[in-house]
């Protein structure tokens, strides 16, 4: 019995599965690239195998020169790309598919991260004393040390960059004490913005495992830390500096009315 006929325009081997894994490193947007690119060379391809038309412009003119079976080999490679591309629609598609799945599962992480951050994390935000200020200090030494927060600096290179700088002027009105202190307010709140930014980056990250799961796998790393020492002596240094310059300087008006006003 005669072997069937291998249909050449048939790219049989090469499915919506096989692009996906070909393409694993690729996004939908880059398959839909080339998807564009595939029709556009099948195009041409008939341009030139066809007999010409008033479409196929100059190619067409070229490939009436052409005998019979070379342009048939045109065509037929026309068709074989024509394959090959329809493949790939169905892998881009697929592909989208998995992109918005992971964008909702993503958006959803990240809005329980959120939630959870404001109920588990309440750091003073507004104008506070001087001993909330250094909670905040505090907290960021520790999460550093738990690896949450700046994690590319070590304990130590952390301490050493995140002492108190009154090297910038603020740009504050009031007298120069009161200017102090409001470039050391705005450096911790900017200090407790980070520390609440990367906390709910390591919560929310996608591991498998749920938010409420990496939350407990994070307050236990900190747990860790804090029963082996409460405070290093780099970090117990970092806070008396801190101490001392929020003590030298005077806080302008409205921190203290706002501190009065909440006593």
């Amino acid at each position: 019995m005669a072997k069937k006929p291998v249909d050449i325009t048939h790219a049989s081997g090469i499915t919506p599965e096989v692009v996906l894994k070909l393409g694993e490193l690729y996004s939908a947007k880059d398959l839909r690239s080339v998807q564009t690119k595939l029709t556009s060379v099948a195009g041409d391809l008939r341009k030139i195998g066809q007999r010409w038309s008033s479409r196929s412009g100059l190619m067409g003119r070229l490939g009436e020169q052409l005998t019979g079976e070379q342009r048939q080999l045109l065509l037929d490679a026309a068709q074989l790309i024509v394959s090959v591309g329809n493949n790939v629609v169905h892998a881009k598609e697929k592909r989208q598919r998995t992109e918005k799945e992971a964008q909702r599962r993503r958006e959803a992480r990240e809005k329980r991260a959120n939630q959870l951050v404001a109920a588990e994390f309440p750091l003073p935000a507004a104008r506070h004393d001087n001993e909330d200020l250094l909670e905040i200090v505090k907290t960021a030494l520790i999460y550093n040390r738990a690896r949450v927060l700046h994690a590319f600096y070590t304990p130590i290179e952390f301490c050493l960059k995140h002492g108190p700088d009154l090297g910038t002027p603020g740009l504050h009105f009031g007298t120069k004490r009161e200017r102090n202190y409001s470039d050391l307010f705005f450096q911790i709140t900017y200090l407790r913005s980070e520390l609440l930014t990367a906390i709910q980056e390591e919560i929310s990250y996608d591991d498998g495992s749920e938010v409420e799961e990496r939350l407990a796998a994070m307050k236990q790393r900190v747990a860790d830390q804090v029963s082996q020492a409460a405070l290093t002596y780099q970090e117990k240094e970092v806070i008396e500096l801190w101490r001392k310059a929020l003590n030298s300087f005077t806080p302008p008006p409205s921190s203290t009315a706002s501190q009065e006003g909440q006593a």
